[in-house]
């Protein structure tokens, strides 16, 4: 499985709870905020771009000047994806505000690395969505791609990237503990070199269920199963990492470590060591975690 030495972090400005992703994000607050949501956000970002250079990533830091109003900009992920054959692919964003976040100036440098463009952002001119590596958890060893879908993952437009990509996709619906759709993929569900995290009690259909495991069983994934409250917490929102040296790392938050249970903990350190950083006023106030903070570059 080929996993990324390098990453590309975004520093938050004016960060706050976005009012335009509150409505589908039932991981993000939806209360008066904190005056100093900023300055905390600031101190964790900072804490995880620590983290990731003491452990031998290459961290490549964006750091936005305009006035664009995009709260949301620290959660690259959603909008771009790069790709081991020299692919990037840009992706259509739900939340108008999120759109702003596909600079030109970004964009252009990272171009420059990965000169096949698949460009999907026009299709949000028709209401459809595919917001990156949140929709989409990719398995590149096995050539298969996971996605729930909800309102910002669109089916039509994962048949179209799956063409672009030469991927095969199984797709599933989920819900949360109160019957509602959950909003991204990648919060329930995390894909690493012999194991996978995932919350299947999310997965209501029976036949969805039982096809999701299947792969991943045939793929030779260990599924470690996690329930809702550790849904809550971020468990399923990690990335698996390789560094200079060749050692996996699972990156995760500190809420998220906190959350699993010792025989869990045990099972991911088969296969990978875990590091973890606090995040809590980034997910709180931005309903996403470690793994949406990072754009894997490869």
């Amino acid at each position: 499985m080929a996993f990324a030495k390098n990453v590309l972090l975004i520093e938050p400005i004016k960060f706050h709870s976005n009012p335009q992703t509150a409505a589908d994000n039932n991981f993000q607050i939806k209360s008066n905020e904190n005056k100093n949501v900023q300055e905390l956000a600031m101190i964790e970002f900072n804490g995880l771009e620590r983290l990731l250079k003491e452990h031998g990533i290459g961290v490549e830091i964006i750091k936005i000047t305009d006035e664009h109003q995009t709260p949301d900009a620290l959660f690259p992920n959603n909008w771009f994806s790069t790709h081991a054959n020299g692919t990037m692919v840009l992706y259509p964003m739900k939340a108008q505000n999120r759109r702003l976040e596909r600079r030109p100036s970004i964009i252009e440098k990272l171009h420059t690395k990965y000169p096949n463009l698949i460009d999907l952002s026009r299709n949000e001119d028709r209401g459809l969505y595919l917001e990156g590596t949140g929709s989409i958890i990719i398995d590149t060893k096995n050539n298969r791609a996971y996605a729930a879908l909800s309102e910002r993952t669109s089916s039509n437009l994962l048949y179209e990237w799956s063409k672009k990509t030469n991927y095969e996709t199984i797709t599933f619906t989920a819900y949360d503990q109160n019957e509602k759709v959950i909003y991204h993929t990648n919060v329930l569900m995390t894909i690493g070199e012999g194991f996978c995290i995932i919350c299947t009690l999310a997965i209501k259909d029976t036949d969805e269920k039982r096809l999701v495991r299947k792969s991943l069983t045939e793929t030779g994934h260990e599924i470690i199963d996690i329930s809702f409250d550790q849904l809550n917490k971020f468990c399923g929102n990690c990335l698996q990492l390789v560094n200079e040296s060749g050692e996996k790392l699972l990156l995760m938050s500190s809420q998220a470590f906190e959350a699993f249970n010792e025989k869990q903990l045990m099972t991911i350190q088969k296969y990978s060591k875990i590091i973890h950083t606090p995040l809590y006023t980034i997910e709180s106030h931005g309903g996403g975690g470690a793994r949406c903070m990072v754009a894997e570059l490869f």
